[in-house]
């Protein structure tokens, strides 16, 4: 018993140590200085179905952006104060507010970027995807990060917080139920991630007016889900890319016209219900031209920032992947792919993407 408490005395102090240890994101590989900027909108259209008091569906916006050559020295937080003060998700994780990132805040916006719209997985705040999206606007995107109000605490800029909520989540006794619930919930975040799109393209933002003649839509687990959903309901899609998330909506039967890319942890040789379902439903949506692909060592929150934060809990549930090797590749992989069919890049850029990574497996 003495062992067992002193082992836990250890581990406890590791990681209030590591807790503590400064970090940064990696460098972006793109020639522009990256921007960030936050907002809230207001859906007055609907009511948060999310909410129990009728409250209007209201969303916190992050986005990054390409900024006009030399804005000022200083970066953004990696998470603003009020967001580090949140109760961590994990016991003993990193301190948000000791990572640096590459993100300039509220700087000048560099002409009028295409615009990648990001959401994150279930109970994640957009910014765990800081890595990939301001590499996507070192190289001149605009990715629209939508913090989803109720499915994880969020922080609105001007200090409110609002936490998660049971209807923003998804709990559910067995496979037909979760499904159902999973269901409910991602059509609500497609919804988000419409409205999102047409009001910043009525109203633009601050930093100026952002190019939305074509949209891409990319996200991790339910919001890889929602990006799928999204882009088949919006005629302007160009590209959507799923990072590991299982189907839940409408577009696992009737398939989806704009190209599409599905990046997914590494395989295994057991597959449960949930696995021959989503294989099912994978079968239908990437018959049609879609891509996909799988990177080896890899596990669901890889696709996270978690793997590049220096606290060991944060480590805890990651596959055996290094973090800044999984950056590079999903960096690597989705960008290329956003470039061909955003601006016209030669298909064989992300073909050469994919071979440059002897992790990456491609299964169609």
């Amino acid at each position: 018993m003495l062992g067992v408490v002193v082992a836990l005395a250890i581990v406890l102090a590791l990681g209030a140590v590591t807790r503590s240890q400064r970090g940064s994101l990696p460098a972006v590989t793109g020639g522009s200085p990256v921007g960030r900027t936050e907002l809230a909108l207001m859906d007055t259209a609907r009511v948060d179905p999310f909410a129990t008091d009728g409250r209007k569906r209201e969303l916190a916006v992050w986005i990054w952006y390409p900024a006009v050559p030399g804005p000022d020295s200083a970066t953004a937080p990696y998470f603003p104060a009020a967001w580090s003060q949140l109760p961590p998700s994990v016991p003993l994780g990193q301190d948000l507010s000791r990572i640096s990132t590459n993100a300039h805040p509220n700087a000048p916006l560099n002409g009028r970027p295409p615009v990648v719209v990001l959401q994150p997985g279930l109970g994640q705040p957009v910014g765990g995807y800081s890595a990939i999206a301001e590499d996507l606007a070192s190289h001149g995107y605009a990715v629209v990060g939508i913090n989803e109000t109720g499915s994880a605490d969020t922080v609105f800029p001007d200090g409110r917080v609002v936490p998660a909520t049971a209807e923003g989540n998804v709990m559910a006794p067995n496979v037909d139920a979760w499904y159902a619930d999973a269901e409910r919930v991602t059509n609500t975040w497609a919804a988000d991630a419409q409205f999102v799109v047409r009001s910043l393209e009525t109203t633009p933002p601050a930093i100026g007016a952002l190019d939305f003649s074509r949209v891409a839509y990319v996200g991790h687990s339910v919001g890889g889900a929602s990006a799928f959903e999204a882009c088949s309901q919006d005629s302007r899609c160009a590209a959507a890319v799923n990072l590991d998330g299982t189907l839940w909506t409408t577009v696992r039967h009737t398939g989806l016209d704009a190209p599409h890319l599905l990046v997914q942890k590494a395989g295994t040789d057991a597959c449960d219900e949930f696995c021959r379902r989503a294989t099912t439903d994978f079968d239908t949506v990437m018959a049609d031209g879609g891509r996909q692909v799988s990177i080896a060592g890899s596990v669901h929150a890889d696709f996270q920032d978690d793997g590049l934060l220096p606290a060991i809990a944060n480590r805890v549930g990651l596959g055996s992947i290094d973090g800044r090797r999984m950056t590079e590749i999903v960096r690597d992989t989705v960008r290329t792919f956003l470039d061909v069919h955003l601006r016209g890049s030669a298909s064989s850029d992300f073909t050469a993407a994919l071979s440059r990574f002897p992790e990456v497996s491609v299964i169609r």
